[in-house]
C-alpha cells in the first residue's frame, strides 16, 4: 500500500464522521416541518384576529339612531332656515352662513350637539345642491372644482384656515351622506353618542352604519 494513501478503514471513519445519521436527518426535518406548520397557523390567527372588530361606541351609535324616540331637534334644517330669510340667495352667502351655523353651534355645550350634526348636514348638503346644478354644464370634476372654489371665496382664510376648511368640508359631506341615506330625522335620536364621534367617523364605518340601519327588520 502507498505509504501517502489513506487506508480503507481510515476512510470509512472520515466517511462515519462527515455523513450525518439519518435518524438525526429526519428528526432535523420533522422539527423544520412542525415549525413551518406553526408559522402557517400563526399566519393564519393573525389573519383570523385581524378582522376590524366594531367598537361598542359605534355599536350604541346605531342602536340610538335605529330607537324611534321623539326627541326635540336642536338644530333647524337648511329649508325652515331659508324660508325664515336667514340665509340669503347665492351659493356664497349660503357657504359663509352655514359655516358660520357650525362656529356658532361648536361653541355651545352638549346640549346643542345634535344642533352641531345638523349644522354640518345643511352645509353638506349646500355642496351637494350646488354640485348638482352645476355638473350638467361643466361635468363631475368641473363641478367639484367651481364648488370647492366658492365655498373657499365665500369663507375668509381669516375665519377658517385652509386645512380647517378641507375638514369642515369633509365632515359635511360626509353627514350629508349617511343621514340622506337614513333619514335626517334620526339626527334627533341621538342622545349619548359626543357629536365629535359621529363626525370623525371613518368611511367605512359610515358605510357600516348605513347598512345596518337600511337593512334592519322592525
Amino acid at each position: 500500500m502507498c505509504p501517502t494513501c489513506p487506508s480503507s478503514e481510515m476512510m470509512s471513519e472520515v466517511s462515519t464522521l462527515v455523513e450525518p445519521d439519518s435518524s438525526h436527518v429526519q428528526k432535523k426535518r420533522t422539527r423544520e416541518s412542525s415549525a413551518s406548520t406553526e408559522k402557517s397557523s400563526n399566519k393564519k390567527a393573525k389573519k383570523t384576529n385581524g378582522k376590524k372588530k366594531v367598537s361598542s361606541t359605534l355599536k350604541e351609535l346605531i342602536e340610538e339612531l335605529l330607537t324611534d324616540v321623539p326627541v326635540p331637534t336642536a338644530g333647524e334644517n337648511l329649508e325652515e332656515t331659508s324660508k325664515n330669510g336667514a340665509i340669503p340667495e347665492g351659493p356664497a352667502s349660503i357657504f359663509l352662513q352655514l359655516s358660520n351655523r357650525i362656529d356658532n353651534a361648536e361653541t355651545k355645550n352638549e346640549d346643542a350637539s345634535r344642533g352641531l350634526i345638523h349644522s354640518y348636514f345643511d352645509f353638506g348638503e349646500a355642496i351637494f345642491k350646488r354640485y348638482k346644478e352645476l355638473k350638467p354644464e361643466h361635468g363631475k370634476d368641473g363641478s367639484k372644482a367651481i364648488v370647492k372654489k366658492e365655498v373657499r371665496k365665500a369663507i375668509p382664510e381669516t375665519k377658517c384656515s385652509d386645512e380647517a376648511l378641507r375638514k369642515r368640508t369633509e365632515r359635511s359631506k360626509k353627514m350629508y351622506k349617511l343621514f340622506n341615506s337614513i333619514g335626517k330625522e334620526k339626527i334627533a335620536r341621538i342622545r349619548s353618542i359626543p357629536p365629535s364621534y359621529v363626525l370623525n367617523i371613518t368611511k367605512d364605518e359610515t358605510k357600516y352604519v348605513m347598512a345596518e340601519i337600511l337593512t334592519h327588520k322592525v
